[in-house]
């Protein structure tokens, strides 16, 4: 502990905190606290009187005016005291800080010399300079993949085909979406049948991208793969890993372009799991059965809102995961059916190191996806016909009406034949030129009495629960509603309306806006985009080959159309 000490005008100094008092100490010395800092401190004792806790005598302090050089010297070690106590803490600070700083030199020296950044200017021994090599060929950089784990990742994998038509004004359009790193997109086989060099994608993000060529086809599971001609540079695919079998009642969205709106999410659940055999089994007309799939090959069944705009869309569970890819609708009962995403992988597999075949140039329409032994059967031309005249073309159930549509299928095959030139190997070409021309005859003298308001009403009813058998033949009564364009024309059916574009034979018959006319066609898989006169909303609608197109005169009765010419 430390004393009281006197200064040159009795005033007593804690040794601690400096602290002064005006009073002299008690004159019993012991122990006290300073009123200052609160510290213990011995007190003096007087002189003469003994220590009470040593029983030593204690130094005699003096009395009066004190000696001015002892209590000086005294003064000056508590100063100097002070003053060193202060430096070794400048001091221990400097060093304190120099230490950090070599510190954090350091760290930067190493990460700079790890990423060949500036180096620092301390000594260093550089490493020997590399040896110089000229610089690699230009390539094709690669671009940033992302694999969709959400819905809303998964609709940026989308994108949406479309095709111009050689009239101009109409687009087919379908679904596609990214696959794998290559590039690839993946979507239905019978929209890339009609494709063209002109055709093109469309992102989410509005960009578009040209179409290089078709990777691989599997028309028997009307899947396709095709290779964009630029790819870019962030590219969000699917994730095509699932291999289970979605249970009764799983949910599941499909993303595509229904009735041109576009990128559009809808959600249902899993109603059946079926395969080809089964299909076929409750319709034997079905369009799997006229691709030739597979008799174990496994649909999905589902109530997902799709529309002819969602073909080659995929069809996802809640993790963006593919479960297959949406191929048609079974319009009446509003369900879709996808084929199950195991055999795009084989497809992906089997194209590997595929060739890329480049796109042909606008063309007609062919009947490649039609198999020669499914193209005709003359022997049923005359029963079907003499059954559809039977019934005054007046079809009360839809087996009469199939009756009618076959005997459309027929006719218009064996027509474009003839016309194309495209006769079936094995097939005489003029038992073609005769079944052609005696059907045409046929076609030219039908009755426009038989067809009124009621047959009409009939046939179209029949006529538009139809689309969605793709191959399949339609006969209805329509009104134009477009001037012929090269060899387009769009006519309206039925209440509505519901717009057809029918692609007519190279030498069509005069057709004027607003006349009604009767066809005979056959549906082909593709669907058109157009905009009706200054109209800025566009519509998809079917696409008909109609080999047999008969004006029919006027009828107030037959209902008006106030579409103008497409722009």
């Amino acid at each position: 502990m430390g004393k009281y000490e006197q200064d040159l005008s009795m005033t007593w100094v804690c040794p601690y905190c400096q602290g002064r008092r005006p009073v002299p100490p008690p004159a019993t010395a012991g122990q006290a606290v300073c009123p200052y800092c609160r510290r213990p401190v011995m007190m003096p004792q007087a002189e003469g009187q003994k220590s009470p806790n040593r029983g030593e005598e204690s130094v005699s302090l003096p009395t009066g005016i004190p000696n001015d050089d002892s209590f000086r010297e005294l003064r000056n070690r508590i100063i100097r005291s002070k003053r060193r106590t202060a430096w070794y803490w400048w001091i221990g600070a400097f060093v304190g800080l120099a230490c950090l700083g070599a510190v954090i030199a350091g760290i930067w020296w190493v990460e700079n010399a790890q990423q060949g950044g500036e180096r620092s200017n301390l000594t260093k021994v550089s490493p020997p300079a590399p040896e110089k090599r000229p610089p690699p060929p230009l390539r094709w950089s690669p671009h940033q993949v992302f694999v969709a784990r959400t819905l809303e990742q998964a609709r940026q994998a989308v994108v949406k085909i479309e095709i111009p038509l050689e009239a101009g004004t109409a687009v087919e359009t379908g679904t596609g979406f990214f696959i794998g790193d290559r590039g690839w997109i993946a979507t239905n086989n019978h929209l890339v049948q009609n494709m063209n060099s002109r055709a093109y994608v469309r992102s989410a993000d509005g960009q578009t991208y040209r179409i290089a060529g078709v990777v691989v086809q599997a028309p028997e599971m009307d899947l396709a793969i095709l290779q964009l001609a630029e790819r870019p540079a962030k590219t969000t695919v699917l994730d095509l890993s699932y291999d289970g079998t979605p249970a009764l009642g799983t949910e599941v969205y499909a993303i595509g372009h229904p009735y041109n709106v576009d990128f559009s999410l809808s959600r249902g659940v899993v109603s059946r799991v079926l395969t080809t055999a089964e299909l076929i089994q409750n319709f034997p007309d079905h369009i799997v059965a006229k691709i030739h799939s597979p008799p174990n090959m496994v649909w999905i069944q589902h109530d997902a809102k799709i529309s002819p705009g969602n073909s080659g869309g995929p069809l996802l569970d809640g993790a963006g995961r593919v479960l297959g890819v949406n191929t048609f609708v079974h319009r009446l009962a509003q369900y879709g059916f996808a084929s199950h995403i195991r055999y795009l992988r084989e497809l992906m597999a089997r194209a590997k190191d595929a060739p890329v075949r480049p796109l042909p140039e606008p063309r007609a329409p062919s009947l490649e996806n039609v198999a020669p032994e499914q193209i005709v059967d003359l022997t049923q031309i005359d029963p079907l016909w003499n059954a559809a005249t039977a019934m005054g073309w007046n079809p009360q159930t839809p087996d009469q009406y199939r009756q009618i549509s076959e005997l459309a299928r027929i006719a218009n095959i064996v027509k474009y034949l003839q016309v194309r030139g495209q006769i079936p190997e094995g097939v005489p070409p003029e038992i073609i030129d005769r079944a052609a021309t005696q059907l045409e005859s046929r076609f030219m003298s039908l009755d426009p009495g038989v067809l009124s308001v009621a047959v009409t009403e009939k046939l179209n009813s029949f006529a538009v629960q139809s689309l969605s058998q793709v191959q399949s033949g339609i006969v209805c009564v329509g009104v134009v509603a477009s001037p012929v364009q090269g060899t387009a024309v769009l006519v309206a059916v039925g209440e509505g309306p519901r717009h057809l574009l029918l692609r007519l034979r190279p030498d069509p018959p005069p057709l004027q806006i607003s006349q009604r006319v009767f066809v005979a066609g056959l549906i082909l898989p593709q669907v058109a985009e157009i905009r009706l006169g200054n109209q800025n909303a566009a519509e998809q609608v079917p696409v008909i080959l109609a080999m047999f197109v008969i004006p029919l005169e006027n009828q107030s009765t037959a209902g008006d159309t106030t579409a103008a010419p497409a722009p």
